[in-house]
């Protein structure tokens, strides 16, 4: 995994919208306050980390946007956006180079089915071929050849 998504994962098994999840150092730099006082909050029950160490965007806004200014917290909340964005983007082009893939053996498919189409339709005017030459034989052309 590249550092982007071990820093940023969303909660994809929870039944809710998903969720923004950062590292606790980077909410303490977006947020603009100390890991102490995350832990703190953590420590109290304020504030939840998951079994990854990760703290939820919008907890770190509802506990925090009162001493940090706006201008922070927009901050915050655009470095989290292009988080997403950068995530979402690295997803697409994920399923883009599969698409391409599948296309490709699809047209590779097409090429064999064409090849043979051709192939059994040159055998089937040979046969074809074969059948008038006997038919304009006479009997005894038939019997001897």
């Amino acid at each position: 995994m590249n550092s982007l998504s071990t820093l940023f994962r969303t909660g994809d098994n929870e039944n809710k919208t998903s969720m923004a999840r950062i590292s606790i150092s980077q909410a303490a730099r977006d947020f603009k306050v100390s890991r102490n006082s995350i832990y703190k909050k953590i420590n109290s029950g304020q504030l939840t980390k998951d079994s990854d160490g990760l703290v939820d965007t919008s907890d770190m806004l509802r506990l925090f946007s009162s001493s940090t200014t706006k201008q922070q917290s927009s901050t915050a909340s655009d470095n989290v956006q292009v988080q997403i964005l950068g995530h979402r983007e690295q997803l697409l082009q994920q399923e883009v180079d599969k698409l391409k893939m599948q296309v490709q053996a699809l047209e590779q498919q097409l090429q064999y089915v064409q090849a043979n189409e051709a192939w059994l339709k040159q055998q089937l005017d040979q046969k074809l071929i074969e059948h008038k030459n006997n038919e304009k034989k006479g009997l005894l052309g038939r019997i001897f050849g």
